[in-house]
């Protein structure tokens, strides 16, 4: 549980999933969490309704996966990445009860397509969400990672603590998608794999692969950062020996 933010616990109410063991809390700390569950239930019935306005003919809502800053990546959602300006009274609210602008993310899914938007900015605007269609999906990344848990006399640390899940797939028209799961959402997703149909057909992989060269290296994260790392040391080359020969031709 996360002592202040109730986004995934109540997530997790709406996909039927029993309330887990919750560690003490302070009664100041409990009180709030609380008061945020119960506005935050209120919120995402509201989002419920609006999400079911844009399903399709024949599309059904199968469950849901909730994403925070606190359990999963936070690059593009904290920070001034993480800067938002509410724009009608719900969305006002929202931040207001929940002290959250752009951390928490919901990824919807139907019998057709993954419905995938940041919360807030989906209350203030229906159309900012993104949809990948698993018939769009050619493969997933879908890696388990998983840590040894120490121990420390007879106990053993959670297990599910140390473990998460590389989420990463691009469609076919060029969308990226990168995150990382937690070792929940990980059991959410590999049920979905199995129980959807539609979801049957993608190919999964322990690596990403992307449309063509240029998305491999700048639309993935490892490579991404192996790239940029190594332009940074040309850069710093150049630089060295510029300086060097500047240098040189004044001695």
């Amino acid at each position: 549980m996360i002592l202040t933010n109730p986004f995934v616990e109540v997530v997790n109410q709406m996909n039927g999933i029993p309330k887990k063991y919750e560690p003490k809390s302070t009664p100041e700390l409990r009180q709030k969490y609380q008061e945020r569950q119960v506005a935050l239930y209120i919120t995402m019935q509201d989002v419920l309704t609006k999400v079911t306005q844009l399903l399709g003919d024949g599309e059904k809502i199968v469950n849901f996966l909730p994403m925070t800053n606190e359990d999963n990546t936070a690059a593009a959602t904290d920070g001034i990445m993480g800067m938002y300006a509410p724009q009608t009274d719900e969305s006002k609210e929202y931040i207001k009860a929940q002290d959250s602008l752009r951390g928490n993310r919901l990824m919807v899914f139907t019998n057709q397509r993954i419905i995938f938007f940041i919360v807030v900015e989906f209350i203030d605007d229906q159309s900012q969400y993104f949809s990948y269609e698993y018939d769009q999906m050619p493969a997933i990344k879908f890696k388990k990672h998983q840590m040894k848990a120490p121990k420390k006399g007879d106990i053993v640390i959670n297990q599910d603590q140390q473990t998460w899940y590389t989420l990463d797939f691009e469609t076919k028209d060029g969308h990226v998608f990168q995150e990382f799961l937690t070792a929940d959402n990980g059991k959410v997703f590999k049920q979905n794999l199995l129980t959807i149909p539609a979801m049957s057909q993608i190919r999964i992989t322990n690596h990403a692969t992307r449309n063509n060269r240029f998305d491999l290296i700048f639309g993935n994260i490892l490579t991404g950062f192996t790239a940029y790392n190594v332009l940074a040391a040309l850069i710093l080359l150049l630089m060295l020996i510029s300086l060097l020969t500047a240098l040189l031709g004044g001695a």
